[in-house]
């Protein structure tokens, strides 16, 4: 890959010599250049591209990749490889990571994001550093409604990158398991010579987010050349900001939002804050359900003093809790980042590699406390202290706000140790490398222990009781709680609770390959096979509290409610799993025809792969270059693709979520528990690619691509969405039966759970197109480089698995049981749905005139609906909510010093990303009122940064 000049999917054919020489030359002339040739391809490196184990001479150019150089990848003043990809139009959503909001025990914390090209789903995308396979973050994330892992994109290094490759082409025939969208590969510096230190700064502007980047990278040559070493150390540190300093994410309550379209407003789909808050709901036999209020509201049917009563029924919306006051938007975090290469040439045919990386990262956040889910409803004792009632009292919500807020550490660990030989005999390259790598989270918040809350509650002690019936903040009564317990009760309850992860990634691997197996008359026949072994582990250990080895057991009635200790988490058991893979692969390249106006390469691939828990599979790979003239090129590929059950979907065992799930039955919308499990019986999800395109190239200076790429996908690991299994048992119930996986209370009809599992269900039909375009130009006033990267997602079709499609025929007949306002998640049509959406792209323009420099870029997302707040209009259409498209532009300015002084090689750099503040458009998401996933909330970002080689 020419590391020099952005590709964005083109390949340069290289050219070294003459297509013809002038007869008229002497003889001696003749041989004179015939010895000039030989040496010419003897001095010519062969080199292996992503895309292809085939070392050789020239690129052809029959794959579609976008690489960005280093010069690219320092335009986009990234500090973060979640900020670097975000870059990439073929980039889909990131599911991972603080921007997403998502911050329970079950979610992925700290620093973290994923890597999800074409939006296939994480999981779905190779990531590969120098080559070889990274292992994959320890947390997990619910996506398609299983849990998914990702390489940890935060943890690769950013500081002595040489390049980015992205090969948006399934690959599983060349690469293995998860290249079904295509790889990601970091191509580190291994050969630098120098020094380089490095420092940039920048912050969100009207917020307190400031974050900083210090960095080193140096290289040296020894033993007279045959020993070259490359390290670079980087630190990263960020102060975050909180969700009160946006707009949009300061209140969970969006009914009112400017913003809104006229359809939605006063909507009370688009009100997030939670029946679950400091004045508590409860229920007693001469009350039946009843709640804690201010004493200014009506209905008041006991006065508790202090300005606040007991009132029948349940909570009102006016007392609901604003979640938005207490989180935070932006973690902060501390982040180290290490790298070394080492070559040792030990004779002519032979050299020694070695390669060390290490990242450590701190992060820290805050939420409020947790409340009770519906399994932790305990008894308070008629005979506690602050039991005004003079009866046993059944919690049914509660949360602890004056407990203070949750702060949330986590440590992000990785590392990796590769040592290998590389090459060559005769005309074959050879290289065989081994490596370990590891990764590991410790995540320890602060909690309310659920036995010791109850105690302290029940507690006859005034020193040791705690008053549940206190209510919140009059004054305010959406946010905090102004009626604070004592400290001292409060620290009987308070724990911290610990999860930890491990993930780990060992492998051998020998390949060889030669260039220029056979001579036909059209080239020379490229060969390359290889053989691979891998291991793969997994590990998830939950504190006691979560596991289930300490159940919370109501200390009144002797029930157990939940294999959970911790007030607001459901049990989670501890988990492991291992798997070791074996594969085997080859690849030709042949050149079909080389004419003087003409060349039609053809690639074919084939790989086997053997997985020890869930079977095997084998895959082949088609790809076809011709070039008709030399201004036109024309690429097509097909390719068989397959991705192993992740280790979590494999040994999930009987794990319960929480969440919030509407019950048309009750018509009401409340904490529901859905137990999931996976199973070895999962079979590998298998997909086919295809891709057809063109490269015009008309000149030097210019370059316009064009590529369409269908993807096929079948035995998608899955699961029926808790909200299906309800909408399913409503229509089953009109008919007379049940729904066998919704288990009901008997006389208040209340779910108890859903029991689930995992299975291969769908089919999944995705397709879309890619354009580049570059144009670089030369002028008396300095050099230009235009450049723009589009992708277009035509087609995002999930075909319905035999449940969700007797949901869908039931809302198209207008069965009411089955209200037609209610989505039948992860079904149908799903482009735009919460993410995807149609066009992506980046433009750039960049000048430079001697020592001064200057770019602007510009990025688009077009718009997207949130399947989430729907509303039916006069023509009974269903409305769901739309999310406006998000456009930014970015400035920069540079100089470069030059001169007999101290800042000679220098470069000082000042920028703006997002000049025009534009907002992240709203959408209905309970985390911050945007989609994190999709949209940043940086605003208005400035920065500035410098760096001196020497």
């Amino acid at each position: 890959m020419n590391n020099n000049k952005k590709t964005y999917g083109v390949g340069l054919k290289l050219s070294y010599l003459s297509a013809c020489l002038c007869s008229a030359l002497a003889t001696n002339a003749l041989a004179a250049e015939e010895e000039d040739k030989q040496v010419a391809e003897e001095s010519i490196e062969r080199v292996s591209v992503v895309g292809s184990n085939i070392k050789r001479a020239v690129d052809s150019g029959s794959l579609p990749v976008t690489t960005l150089t280093e010069e690219d990848i320092e335009n986009t003043m990234a500090m973060s490889g979640d900020d670097l990809l975000r870059q990439i139009p073929q980039m889909g959503e990131v599911n991972f990571g603080a921007s997403t909001g998502n911050g329970g025990v079950n979610d992925a914390r700290g620093d973290v994001a994923s890597i999800n090209l074409r939006g296939l789903g994480t999981g779905n995308t190779l990531t590969l550093l120098n080559g070889r396979r990274v292992v994959t973050h320890p947390g997990t994330q619910t996506e398609n409604f299983v849990p998914v892992t990702t390489v940890n994109s935060n943890a690769l290094p950013i500081s002595g990158l040489r390049s980015l490759e992205v090969l948006r082409d399934g690959a599983a025939a060349i690469y293995g398991s998860d290249a079904v969208a295509g790889v990601v590969n970091y191509k580190l510096k291994d050969d630098y010579e120098g020094h380089k230190v490095s420092f940039s700064y920048g912050g969100s502007e009207g917020t307190s987010l400031r974050e900083g980047t210090v960095s080193y990278l140096g290289g040296v040559s020894l033993n007279e050349g045959k020993t070259h070493l490359t390290g670079s150390l980087s630190y990263f540190d960020r102060e975050g900001m909180m969700a009160s300093e946006r707009d949009y994410a300061k209140s969970h309550d969006l009914r009112e939002y400017p913003t809104l379209p006229e359809g939605f407003i006063g909507d009370t789909q688009l009100d997030n804050r939670t029946t679950t808050t400091p004045w508590g709901e409860f229920r007693s036999g001469s009350l039946n359900t009843f709640h804690i209020q201010p004493d200014s509201m009506d209905g008041c049917v006991q006065d508790l003093g202090n300005g606040i009563c007991a009132d029948k029924g349940s909570l009102s919306r006016d007392l609901r809790f604003d979640r938005g006051t207490t989180r935070s938007l932006v973690s902060d975090v501390d982040r180290l980042n290490f790298y070394g290469y080492a070559t040792h040439e030990l004779s002519d045919s032979l050299e020694f590699f070695s390669e060390i990386t290490y990242y450590k990262a701190n992060s820290e956040r805050t939420r409020e406390q947790a409340g009770n889910l519906t399994a932790q409803r305990f008894t308070i004792d008629d005979n506690a202290y602050y039991n005004p009632f003079g009866e046993d009292v059944d919690v049914r919500r509660y949360r602890p706000i004056d407990a203070g807020p949750r702060i949330i550490n986590v440590e992000n660990t990785s590392y990796r140790i590769l040592g290998g030989f590389e090459g060559n005999f005769g005309d074959w390259d050879w290289d065989s490398a081994m490596f370990y790598t590891a990764a590991e989270t410790n995540d320890v918040a602060n909690r309310v222990q659920a036995s010791k809350f109850q105690a302290a509650v029940n507690s006859t002690n005034p020193d040791l009781a705690y008053n549940i019936f206190n209510g919140g903040d009059i004054n305010n009564p959406n946010a905090g709680d102004g009626t604070l317990n004592s400290q001292a009760v409060i620290d009987q309850f308070m724990v911290d609770v610990q999860r930890d992860g491990k993930t780990s990634l060992a492998s051998v691997d020998f390949k060889v390959s030669n260039g220029q197996l056979w001579s036909l008359p059209s080239g020379d026949i490229g060969l390359a096979m290889g053989v691979e072994y891998r291991r793969e582990t997994f590990e998830d250990i939950r504190d006691p509290l979560l596991n289930g080895s300490n159940p919370f057991i109501d200390s009144v009635t002797g029930e157990e409610l939940s294999g959970s200790d911790v007030l607001g988490s459901s049990h989670t058991p501890n988990s492991d799993a291992s798997r070791n893979v074996a594969s085997v692969y080859a690849e030709l390249l042949i050149p079909l025809l080389d004419s003087y106006s003409q060349y039609i390469e053809l690639q074919i691939a084939g790989r086997y792969e053997n997985f020890s828990d869930v079977g095997s599979a084998a895959k082949p790979k088609v790809a076809l270059y011709w070039e008709p003239i030399d201004w036109l090129s024309i690429r097509a590929s097909y390719a068989g693709g397959f991705r192993a059950p992740g280790l979590p979907q494999v040994s999930a065992e009987g794990v319960p979520r929480s969440n919030g799930l509407y019950d048309p039955i009750l018509d009401e919308t409340y904490g529901i528990i859905d137990i999931r499990s996976g199973s070895t019986d999962l079979k590998p999800e298998e997909s086919v690619n295809s891709s057809v395109g063109f490269v015009l190239n008309p000149t030097s200076n210019f370059t316009f691509t064009a590529d369409y790429w269908q993807i096929e996908q079948k035995n998608i690991v899955g699961i029926l969405p808790g909200s299906s299994h309800l909408l399913y048992d409503s229509l089953l119930r009109s008919q007379g039966s049940s729904n066998p996986a919704v288990i009901r209370d008997g006389s208040t009809m209340e779910v108890i759970q859903i029991n689930n599992d995992y299975l291969n269900l769908n089919i999944r039909n995705i397709e879309g197109v890619d354009f580049s375009f570059l144009y670089s130009l030369e002028t008396d006033i300095g050099e230009w480089d235009f450049s723009a990267n589009v992708a277009h997602l035509i087609k995002f079709y999930q075909d319905a698995d035999p449940i969700s499609a007797e949901l869908i025929a039931a809302q198209k007949a207008g069965n009411p049981t089955v209200p037609a306002d209610r989505t039948v998640a992860g079904a149908g049509d799903l482009i735009k749905e919460n993410g995807r959406p149609e066009w992506r792209g980046r433009a750039e323009i960049n000048w430079r005139l001697d020592q001064i420099g200057a770019g602007v870029s510009y990025n688009y997302i077009s718009d997207v609906i949130d399947t989430s707040a729907t509303y039916t209009d006069d023509n009974d259409e269903v409305i769901k909510l739309p999310v406006d498209n998000f456009e930014t532009i970015n400035l920069y300015a540079d100089y470069r010093f030059k001169g007999a002084h101290f800042l000679d090689n220098s470069k000082l750099r000042l920028g703006v990303r997002n000049i025009t503040d534009e907002q992240p458009p709203l959408a209905d998401e309970l985390a911050h009122g945007y989609f994190g996933s999709l949209h940043s909330n940086r605003g208005r970002y400035f920065y500035m940064s410098f760096s001196k080689s020497f």
